[in-house]
């Protein structure tokens, strides 16, 4: 469904051009500084000709692209005059992160030149009719997943010109009381025995992580031990963190050790009453490896889950999720009193 833009719709995109044409402004000053200081006679100088040059046209011809573009969408919506509306349920929000690392470039001799470089974008977007809208964060963080939404988008930039709940999944959702883990009420949280399948899973959860804290213990410990051996340990002075981070990373691992030892001689497992408040989808983009996660926000923490329990699982659901004392590991949950494990 489409409707006329409003004045309102209009001054919001007359204002992203204002903002397009400020960051156009400091691209320029930023760009034409680099040239006129650095690579202005760099191919007199230097014994790479004119490769510079080119690079950074190239990289200048990039952010110029890019900003013709941003403005031309805007305008583009001004002249059309109309935008997109969409009403509906939200069936799931995903999150989606991009890293890509550059390096510098090589030279003739071997050597490679200007270090890495690792830029991270976030794109959000929110589910409705079976159509996967991209939207900006304000409203991403806002909506929750079974929220019955209204919202309009311009139809070129994709900007966001104006969103409202009509209804929210769970009436009281908004208004449940969120606590941390240690202000959590009492009266939400009992113990119960541990089952052995409960041990095996905690018992693999600890190996799992010790490891990870040894593995971490003996690269801080490998200079330290290694000078103070060789008899070079005022050289530590120079390294000043790295004794304090290891004697803190042992003092971890020796915590770690005796949590666990109480839980094993108390025998016991919290049962924690919760409500699902929210769902989160994230895609991880990495240099081309690419992987998934799924979440659910509770009243008492964020926990991460398998696609199929995702699934399963509603905004407004009571779960009772059954946590390792001491550790604050969660090893699995139940729903209508149907017990699904997560570790």
């Amino acid at each position: 469904m489409q409707k006329p833009l409003t004045p309102k719709d209009k001054k919001i995109l007359r204002k992203k051009l204002i903002f397009v044409a400020f960051f156009a402004a400091i691209a320029i000053a930023i760009f034409y500084m680099i040239y006129s200081s650095v690579l202005k006679d760099f191919s007199k100088s230097d014994g790479f000709g004119y490769i510079p040059l080119i690079i950074f046209g190239v990289f200048g011809l990039f952010f110029a692209g890019v900003i013709v573009f941003i403005a031309w969408s805007n305008i583009q919506d001004i002249k059309i005059g109309v935008k997109n509306c969409f009403e509906g349920v939200v069936e799931d929000k995903r999150l989606n992160i991009s890293q890509s690392t550059s390096h510098g470039r090589s030279t003739a001799g071997g050597r490679r030149t200007g270090g890495s470089r690792t830029s991270t974008k976030r794109d959000y977007y929110i589910t409705v009719a079976g159509t996967e809208h991209n939207v900006e964060y304000p409203m991403y963080s806002k909506v929750s997943v079974g929220d019955e939404i209204y919202f309009e988008i311009a139809p070129k930039s994709n900007a966001l010109l104006h969103y409202e709940i009509l209804e929210e999944a769970v009436d009281e959702q908004k208004h449940v009381q969120r606590y941390s883990r240690k202000t959590y009420p009492d009266s939400k949280i009992r113990k119960a025995p541990l089952t052995a399948r409960d041990k095996d899973f905690v018992k693999r959860f600890y190996n799992k992580k010790l490891r990870s804290r040894l593995i971490g213990i003996a690269f801080f410990a490998f200079p330290v031990v290694g000078l103070l051996v060789s008899n070079l340990g005022g050289l530590l002075v120079f390294l000043f963190p790295l004794p304090l981070i290891l004697i803190y990373r042992l003092y971890k691992l020796i915590r770690f050790y005796m949590n666990y030892q109480k839980f094993v001689s108390e025998g016991r497992k919290k049962l924690i009453t919760t409500q699902i408040t929210d769902k989160l989808f994230t895609t991880m983009s990495r240099n081309g490896a690419k992987s998934q996660k799924r979440a659910i926000k509770t009243t008492y923490g964020s926990l991460s889950v398998s696609e199929d329990i995702y699934q399963k699982l509603h905004t407004g659901d009571e779960i009772i999720l059954h946590e390792a004392p001491y550790l604050s590991h969660v090893i699995g949950f139940s729903l209508d009193e149907v017990y699904y494990p997560l570790t």
